[in-house]
């Protein structure tokens, strides 16, 4: 066992550099580089970009990163609380209880559903007798019409067929284009499910898709480019910023993080 902050800081000391060159060179704020040789992980955004800094830092200042992320890696798994047996037990009680409610709502909804249904249908029925005896007098006065001419039909059908040939409503999926402009960090989760986790470098590209919804958390904003269904999203915010969005098919907004116990 070792201390990351000790060896990283150990490391750039003896290289001679400073903390606003090392900023400069990994696209990490200085604040983030000095919380890390502090070994103040909670002054992070979270686990997962202490995690990367670390990382990225390791590899620029020639440390071996593998040992760092293992290090790291049990330094979070050591600090995670387990939980305790009376969340335990109000976990067990709290789905039990909100099954007996869910199953009263529900009985009160098809009563109510069951109840609308039967009026709907005795109220479709008065109105359809009240059309029908209504329509048989003007029936017995009404002389035959003429049949529609053949030029009247024909206009008719390229009316249909022009509105036929309209655009196609839009589909409910959501497709994300990244493109890195520069090195930068990533957590990309689609319905719910996490799909990437881990650095693009400058000009590499990933795509991702969703049938609903998709989240994303950049650690460089200004070093990514956003498109929506084929849409850019525009500049996502300064270099180094760190920056959650959501997404659905028809659009998109920032979020703010979760906080370290979520």
């Amino acid at each position: 066992m070792f201390a990351v902050s000790e060896v990283l800081q150990r490391a750039r000391l003896d290289q001679g550099i400073d903390l606003a060159t090392a900023a400069a060179r990994t696209k990490i704020r200085v604040k983030y580089l000095q919380a890390i040789e502090a070994g103040d992980a909670r002054s992070l955004p979270g686990g997962f970009f202490y995690k990367s800094f670390a990382h990225q830092y390791a590899t620029f200042l020639g440390v071996d990163a593998t040992a760092i992320d293992a290090e790291i890696d049990r330094v979070l798994g050591a600090d995670a609380p387990l939980p305790s047996s009376r969340a335990q037990r109000e976990a067990v009680e709290v789905p039990r209880a909100a099954r007996k409610y869910f199953s009263y709502a529900a009985l009160i909804l098809i009563l109510v559903a069951c109840s609308g249904i039967d009026d709907w249908w005795h109220e479709s029925r008065a109105v359809a007798t009240e059309r029908i005896e209504s329509r048989a007098p003007v029936a017995e006065n009404t002389t035959r019409r003429r049949a529609p001419s053949p030029a009247a039909a024909r206009v008719s059908l390229a009316s249909v067929s022009q509105v036929a040939a309209g655009p196609a409503p839009a589909g409910s999926s959501v497709e994300l284009a990244l493109t890195a402009t520069e090195e930068t960090w990533l957590l990309v989760s689609s319905d719910g499910t996490p799909v990437f986790s881990g650095v693009l470098k400058a000009n590499q590209t990933k795509t991702i898709e969703g049938k609903e919804s998709a989240r994303l958390r950049v650690g460089n904003a200004a070093g990514l480019e956003v498109r929506l269904n084929g849409k850019p999203l525009g500049p996502l915010g300064a270099h180094g910023q760190v920056r959650d969005l959501a997404f659905t098919p028809d659009k998109f907004q920032f979020v703010s993080p979760p906080s370290e116990s979520e």
